[in-house]
């Protein structure tokens, strides 16, 4: 679901995406009960990360499927060294726990709520506005997950990228054409009721994937200042002031 809304969003970057790019826009949207402080956030669940990478070159577009898993991989573990330096205790959704829930268990219930944020992505791409007026949700259904006992919310990381081989760099260089960059998304929802509370959109440019620190971990600190996330709330250092 969200690879087939974000390569449709990405592939062969739109104008409007590319001039994000240039600028490096990051935009934060948080729920109100989190921004005005009455839903502290002081421990995240992780959900397996979602990465998608496609290769462009002269004579066409290739998926990038190792490459894809060891992109998300790194994404997932940017947002937690992030999330942790910030307070937050963290947990793996697919950790059993002290519960007895099986692996396919706690797979299935995974799977149906990564599902379920498939269908909100675009919504909310459109509309993020509206986060802030609890209009998103995933059901209770993430009441499942053994972590969401121990945890205020849980994270989703994704992340769509496009890389061009040396030729179709030269010739986007010389007559245009697409472009290489990358969009992720961190998506955190209540970890009891499923209600989206924050969403952060970011726009790592060429090079993303030779130094993610520096494309997207520096774009991460302020907005996670802003939506009032662990030790980091109302830190205006990490928004360079």
């Amino acid at each position: 679901m969200f690879s087939a809304f974000a390569t449709a969003a990405l592939m062969c970057f739109s104008d409007s995406t590319a001039f994000a790019l240039s600028l490096r826009i990051t935009s934060a949207y948080t729920q109100r009960k989190v921004s005005s402080g009455k839903f502290p956030i002081h421990s995240a669940c992780m959900m397996p990360p979602q990465g998608h990478l496609t290769k462009v070159g002269l004579k066409g577009a290739e998926g990038m499927t190792k490459e894809s898993e060891a992109w998300a991989g790194s994404l997932e573990a940017l947002v937690e060294s992030h999330l942790k330096s910030d307070g937050l205790a963290i947990n793996s959704a697919t950790n059993p726990l002290s519960t007895s829930a099986s692996q396919d268990e706690i797979g299935g219930v995974i799977a149906q709520i990564q599902e379920k944020l498939g269908s909100l992505t675009p919504l909310m791409n459109k509309k993020p506005g509206r986060i802030a007026k609890s209009a998103y949700t995933l059901g209770d259904q993430v009441g499942m997950l053994p972590c969401s006992e121990n945890s205020d919310i849980l994270v989703f990381v994704q992340g769509e990228g496009q890389v061009l081989t040396a030729g179709r760099a030269t010739m986007t260089f010389v007559v245009g054409g697409p472009a290489e960059g990358a969009t992720v998304f961190v998506t955190m929802a209540d970890a009891k009721t499923g209600e989206i509370v924050g969403l952060i959109k970011t726009y790592p440019g060429a090079g993303f994937l030779e130094n993610a620190e520096l494309e997207f971990g520096e774009e991460l600190d302020c907005p996670l200042s802003i939506m009032n996330i662990g030790s980091a709330r109302k830190n205006t250092k990490a928004c360079g002031n």
